[in-house]
Order: structure tokens, then C-alpha cells, then sequence
């Protein structure tokens, strides 16, 4: 049961992180909407590729949960 108990904290902190990464994300989307005819050409593409980084990061939490999920579903069953 320790085991069990140390995916399932595992998993909590991944969601954690996983939620204050799509916020993130939204918060640049949100920023490029509003502010995209008034910033440097730079600031834009560095937000543009940020939110590229930003996705890629969000699918590897996301990999990574299937995979501690997929070990909870296992050690549940036995």
C-alpha cells in the first residue's frame, strides 16, 4: 500500500504542475491576443515560441501520468 500511496502523491504533483503549466499557457495566449499590434516584433516571437515550450512541457507531464496511472491500475489489481 505504500507504493500505492507514493503514485497517488506522485500523480498530485504532476496535476499541480501540469495545471500551473496550461495557465501559463493561457496567460500568453491571453497576452498575445490583446497586445500583439503594440510589442517589439522580438517579444512576440520569443512569447510564440514560449507557447510552443510550454505545449511540449504539457505533454510530457501528461505522458508521465498515463504512465503512473497505468502503475496505480496495476498495483490495484493485485
Amino acid at each position: 500500500m505504500p507504493k500505492l500511496d507514493g503514485l497517488k502523491e506522485d500523480l498530485a504533483i504532476l496535476k499541480f504542475w501540469l495545471g500551473i503549466v496550461v495557465a501559463s499557457f493561457l496567460a500568453i495566449i491571453g497576452w498575445l491576443a490583446t497586445n500583439y499590434n503594440k510589442s517589439e516584433l522580438w517579444i512576440i516571437v520569443s512569447s510564440i515560441i514560449l507557447l510552443f515550450v510550454f505545449a511540449f512541457i504539457a505533454f510530457l507531464i501528461n505522458k508521465k501520468m498515463r504512465k503512473i496511472i497505468k502503475q496505480i491500475y496495476e498495483s490495484k489489481k493485485e
